[in-house]
């Protein structure tokens, strides 16, 4: 596969995006959850793109700076 950009302009953004890349593993919620060490109401609120105090406070700091996110999404190469 080849690399995909993708940005990130809110919380809602990052949670598409987590969601998108635990299916594509074919992981369960429950599966990553335990993976990654966090709770599975965690993850779900993760998913559903709901903001934390630092998460949100983060992106609007760099959004207002022009910083811009990009990840490269795992298993692709350029």
């Amino acid at each position: 596969m080849r690399p995909r950009d993708v940005s990130i302009c809110s919380v809602a953004d990052l949670g598409k995006i987590v969601r998108a890349v635990r299916k594509e593993s074919g992981l369960t919620q429950r599966d990553a959850a335990a993976l990654c060490n966090v709770s599975l109401p965690f993850l779900n609120g993760l998913e559903q793109g709901k903001p934390t105090v630092q998460i949100g406070k983060v992106l609007v700091v760099c959004s207002r700076f022009g910083i811009e996110f990009r990840l490269r999404l795992p298993g692709e190469t350029e």
